[in-house]
């Protein structure tokens, strides 16, 4: 797949998830197979005056390329501001975030909010095209609600303002992340763009990834979620599409040495005290395997430090 002039070697992309997709998270799923890694969803305004929090979030290596970072806004001129500076920092693309439903973002008129507003969409992404020379995508979903379907309007008004891709959630805006998605949307925006189109919404098992494709023939798929403590979602779904069978998940051993690559990675990236803070629900994602997974995540909170963290993973994982 190509996005402008960048190549993807696969189908298969790291859906952006709020305090998930950080650096240490993205390499391990790019290492797991993912063709394309992105950052969580970043305020522009943070980004544009290189808010310290923004900053950091934004930390990237060539070990991940390619790479996209996401940002939302609603101003152009402070989009295409936060743009440049994801440009100056390397990522190969700049995601726009049309999608969020976070109640915050919506009264700010942000994320989900624009998308009742296609020809406010079709401004910003023309204001930010201009400003970077990195291809330029857009995150969106359906629509505002279940009686307002906007997702072909604000893709074809994107595609006029020189957008060099979409990925559609296959939810509305109310819907957040309840119920089923509608994969359908992913179909009729495909058949009424000639850019490439990434689906996403109930990608929770490597079948449902070749299913999605399949069904909606759309170019690739998006998985969030999915792979939150499950790394290996990546490998199998690649080898399914290859026609390589089916890959069996990693013994306990394997799922331990994987955590442990992400918690290290997370204390080099955020230091001691807000790594223990984080480290009971990131190393749960990988707990639920465990005959014995809640004695796992009791000891975790008993954890005081990183060398103490690995010996408790020694003892659980082997």
């Amino acid at each position: 797949m190509k996005i402008g002039s960048l190549t993807i070697s696969n189908r298969l992309t790291l859906a952006p998830m709020e305090e998930h997709t950080n650096f240490p998270f993205r390499l391990l799923m790019k290492q797991a197979g993912a063709g394309l890694v992105v950052t969580e969803r970043i305020d522009a305004a943070d980004v544009a005056r290189r808010d310290r929090r923004a900053m950091r979030l934004l930390y990237t290596q060539p070990s991940e390329s390619p790479r996209a970072a996401q940002i939302s806004g609603a101003d152009p001129d402070i989009m295409a501001a936060a743009a440049q500076v994801v440009a100056e920092l390397g990522f190969n693309l700049v995601d726009l975030n049309f999608e969020c439903p976070i109640r915050r973002l919506l009264a700010r008129g942000e994320g989900g909010a624009l998308m009742g507003s296609p020809e406010r969409i079709g401004k910003i992404v023309d204001a930010v095209v201009r400003a970077v020379a990195i291809p330029v995508t857009i995150k969106i979903r359906s629509g505002p609600d279940a009686d307002r379907e906007t997702a072909v309007e604000v893709t074809r008004r994107a595609e006029e303002s020189g957008v060099a891709a979409v990925s559609v959630h296959a939810r509305s805006v109310q819907q957040a992340y309840v119920g089923g998605p509608d994969w359908s949307v992913l179909a009729r925006v495909k058949q009424a763009t000639c850019l490439p189109v990434i689906g996403g919404g109930g990608i929770r098992e490597a079948d449902d990834a070749v299913q999605m494709l399949a069904e909606t023939g759309i170019d690739a798929v998006a998985i969030g979620r999915g792979c939150l403590g499950n790394p290996w979602i990546f490998r199998q779904a690649r080898a399914l599409l290859s026609g390589g069978g089916r890959v069996a998940p990693p013994n306990p051993t394997e799922r331990g040495r994987l955590m442990l690559q992400l918690i290290e990675g997370e204390f080099h990236l955020y230091g001691q005290p807000l790594a223990l803070r984080r480290l009971p629900r990131m190393s749960g994602y990988f707990a639920h395997m465990l005959p014995d997974a809640a004695s796992f995540r009791d000891a975790v909170r008993q954890v005081k430090n990183l060398p103490q963290f690995r010996r408790t993973v020694r003892h659980y994982f082997g």
